[in-house]
C-alpha cells in the first residue's frame, strides 16, 4: 500500500551529511573501479612530493653525497568548492516513490526510508556522474583539446591537466578517429604512436595501461574485426572482444572522452577531495510552504580537484583539429 509523506525542509550537514555525499562521490565509475588514484581528506590543498634521481657507485669507507643527484619536485591538488541545486516536481517522482513502496521498485533492496531521502538519493546520480565526466574532460573539449565551450567545466580534469603542461609523450592528430588503420585517423595507426612513444618509465612496465573512450573502444573491435576478414583470418565477432593491445590493458573508464588515448599508470593520477568535511550539505527544502507550488529544491555542497603526478610519465595521443 503506498504510504502518504511530507516533506519538510532539512539540512544535512557534517557527519549527517556522509550517507549521500560520499556515496554519490565516490561511485563514480573512475573512482568505485581504483582507475585513478583517490586522495580523501583534501581539505584545500595537497602537497604531492616527487622524489627522482640517485646515483649508484662503487662503495667505500668514507660518506661522499653526490651533490644534485636527487630532485625532490611538487605537485599541488587543489580541491574545488563544487555545488548542485536542483528544484524537481514532487509531482514528477511521487508515483515512483509509492511504486517502490508497494515493491514493485526496481532498487528495492535499498529502499528509502522516506521521500526526501529518495529525492536525495537522485540528486547523488546526479553527482557521481557530473563527477565522472569532470574527472577525465572538466575544461577539455576533445575535439580540438582546447579548454573553451567544454560542457563540463567544475573543475580541471586530467586531461586539461596533460595538455596544460609538459606530458612525456604528446601526439596531436587531425579528424575525428576512426575504425581502421588509415594513416591519418586510424585507431589502429592512433595505438601503434602511443605505445611506441611512451616514455622509458612506463614503456612495457606491467602496471602500464591505455585509457579510452567506450566508443573508441568500439571503433577498435571493429578494425580488428575488418583486418582479420581481409588478411583471411576469421573475425572475433560473436566472441569475447579483446580488452588489451600489445600486452597494454585497455581501461575504459564511463567519462572518458572520445578521440583521444591515454597511457599511463592509475598510481599517477589522482582525485582529491573531503568526504568527511564539517562544511558538505545535503539540502532539501520544500517549496510548497514558500510560494504554494509543488516543488522541492535539492542542494549538495562538496570539493573535488585532480591532478597528475609525474607528467614526464605520460604518454598521450589526441585529436587536435
Amino acid at each position: 500500500m503506498a504510504q502518504s509523506f511530507d516533506i519538510n525542509s532539512s539540512t544535512y550537514a557534517g557527519e549527517l551529511a556522509l550517507p549521500y555525499i560520499a556515496p554519490a562521490i565516490l561511485s563514480a565509475d573512475s573512482i568505485a573501479n581504483n582507475f585513478i588514484t583517490l586522495k580523501d581528506g583534501v581539505k584545500y590543498k595537497a602537497v604531492m612530493k616527487v622524489l627522482s634521481g640517485g646515483t649508484v657507485k662503487a662503495a667505500s669507507c668514507d660518506f661522499t653525497p653526490t651533490s644534485g643527484s636527487l630532485d625532490l619536485d611538487e605537485r599541488i591538488l587543489e580541491v574545488t568548492d563544487l555545488m548542485v541545486n536542483e528544484e524537481l516536481c514532487k509531482k514528477d517522482f511521487r508515483r515512483d516513490w509509492e511504486a517502490m513502496q508497494t515493491g514493485n521498485g526496481f532498487i528495492n533492496d535499498q529502499l528509502p526510508p522516506n521521500f526526501e531521502s529518495f529525492l536525495l538519493l537522485h540528486l547523488a546520480n546526479t553527482v557521481q556522474a557530473a563527477i565522472e565526466n569532470n574527472i577525465w574532460q572538466g575544461n577539455y573539449d576533445y575535439t580540438d583539446g582546447g579548454a573553451v565551450g567544454t560542457t563540463y567545466n567544475a573543475f580541471d580534469g586530467i586531461l586539461n591537466k596533460i595538455v596544460a603542461g609538459t606530458p612525456g609523450f604528446e601526439s596531436t592528430e587531425a579528424g575525428a578517429f576512426t575504425a581502421d588503420a588509415n594513416a591519418t585517423t586510424g585507431i589502429l595507426t592512433h595505438l601503434q604512436t602511443l605505445v611506441e612513444g611512451l616514455p622509458d618509465a612506463i614503456q612495457g612496465d606491467a602496471e602500464t595501461v591505455i585509457y579510452m573512450s567506450r566508443k573508441s573502444l568500439f571503433l577498435l573491435h571493429r578494425a580488428m574485426a575488418s583486418i582479420g576478414v581481409a588478411g583471411g583470418v576469421a573475425p572475433f565477432v560473436g566472441q569475447d572482444r579483446p580488452t588489451s593491445y600489445l600486452g597494454y590493458n585497455i581501461i575504459v573508464p564511463a567519462g572518458f572522452p572520445n578521440d583521444t588515448l591515454l597511457g599511463a599508470q592509475t598510481k599517477n593520477l589522482f582525485f582529491g577531495t573531503d568526504t568527511t568535511n564539517d562544511f558538505n550539505q545535503a539540502v532539501v527544502v520544500d517549496m510548497t510552504q514558500t510560494n504554494a507550488s509543488d516543488n522541492v529544491r535539492v542542494a549538495m555542497r562538496f570539493t573535488g580537484g585532480c591532478q597528475v603526478g609525474v607528467l614526464a610519465d605520460i604518454g598521450v595521443v589526441r585529436r587536435a583539429s
